[in-house]
């Protein structure tokens, strides 16, 4: 939901106050494959999969139609609407076979606590708002007053109320049909896919195209349950000027405290380091000027230099199982890290590896700046994660 969550972003940094708006992030296509090597002269896009592999990935970030949104993460929206097989082609080269697509949803979210919260059903009268001539309806003046937090009322007070008008109004909570619909799926095939064969897989939406190259391996990939992942330091941690994202300008220079760190692989993974998905968090242990997330729970993080950067779904700015917690220079909080990481072409389920504790050694003299940084460094946190 990255981009979802980016989105949100930008609209939330307006109602900073004295925020001017100097960022513009280029809209995205929603919907792509994962993990390919780019396409070629004669070829396209592909990836190369063990013998074992399942099919490919196929990240699909597109969300309901909002009606309206809080200041808490709560939402009405119109009916999700999930991928469909009928959107893939799937080809056998050699032999010109067409191959039956099936699709698997990957719910990671859920197995790492982060699946979104607070969706509520619109009604379909709801829908006539977003014409310009209705907006004197009753419905229509109630949901815009929504958005506005309603005359008279005190900001704080009035955050949640779109989660109050949906209980009055007894709008169905959809969250978890939301969750189901948009995400990461594997595009399979029902007659399965043989070793040392090419498979050409198309999707279409509308008049775009899509195309993917799956290249079958003749070697399975030995994958142990028991497998163990880890995370670790990759150097000292420091103070360090770095450019951060900032919901008012994209990117500043913030001077932070930094401490690398790195996804190690159990051996049988490491030939496929490209193929794999990770995702990090960390849980605070006391409050820390830079970070907006609970102390006392753990949810996702990553380092970006803007708020526009582009970070493949399941990596990192660094990539290659790298990335940066980031602190306070002058009280960086202690906080314990941990990832989810695995190779979902071939297994159904991440690896969760054993907490981290970090902490930070104090600051020394001329460090860190007498006045803090206006910065905001950007964490994408879902709703609630858990």
């Amino acid at each position: 939901m990255f981009k979802l969550m980016r989105h949100h972003m930008a609209l939330a940094s307006m109602l900073l106050p004295g925020t001017v708006l100097a960022c513009f992030c280029p809209p995205e296509e929603l919907g792509e494959f994962l993990h390919l090597e780019p396409a070629t002269i004669r070829h396209p896009a592909s990836i190369t999969l063990p013998a074992n592999a399942r099919g490919v990935l196929f990240l699909f970030e597109r969300y309901p139609e909002f009606v309206v949104g809080d200041d808490e993460g709560y939402f009405i929206v119109h009916p999700p609407v999930p991928l469909s097989a009928k959107r893939f082609r799937i080809r056998e080269r050699d032999t010109g076979r067409s191959l039956s697509p099936q699709l698997v949803r990957l719910q990671v979210e859920k197995q790492m606590g982060t699946q979104w919260e607070g969706f509520f059903l619109g009604s379909p009268e709801m829908r006539q708002c977003s014409k310009p001539a209705n907006t004197s309806k009753a419905m229509c003046r109630t949901l815009e007053s929504l958005k506005t937090g309603g005359a008279g009322r005190e900001q704080d007070e009035y955050s949640d109320r779109v989660k109050r008008f949906a209980s009055q109004h007894g709008l169905l909570d959809i969250s978890e049909e939301v969750n189901a619909a948009a995400g990461l799926y594997r595009v399979e095939a029902r007659e399965g896919f043989k070793p040392d064969r090419v498979y050409e897989i198309e999707y279409r939406e509308g008049k775009r195209r899509l195309k993917a190259e799956l290249r079958m391996g003749i070697r399975s990939m030995d994958i142990d349950g028991d497998a163990a992942f880890t995370v670790r330091t990759d150097g000292s941690a420091r103070r360090e000027k770095l450019l951060v994202a900032n919901a008012g300008t994209c990117g500043k220079p913030a001077t932070m405290a930094v401490q690398p760190l790195r996804l190690t692989l159990p051996t049988a993974y490491e030939p496929y380091r490209p193929q794999l998905l990770y995702f990090m968090q960390h849980k605070l242990q006391q409050a820390d000027r830079r970070q907006f997330t609970p102390v006392g729970r753990y949810t996702p993080f990553h380092y970006l230099p803007t708020v526009c950067t582009t970070i493949p779904h399941g990596g990192s700015f660094h990539g290659n199982g790298r990335e940066l917690a980031l602190g306070d220079c002058q009280a960086p909080a202690p906080r314990q890290v941990k990832a989810y990481a695995g190779m979902l072409e071939v297994e159904d389920r991440l690896h969760e590896t054993a907490p981290l504790t970090i902490t930070f050694p104090a600051e020394k003299p001329g460090q860190c700046p007498n006045m803090l940084d206006e910065v905001y460094p950007i964490y994408f946190v879902p709703s609630k994660a858990g």
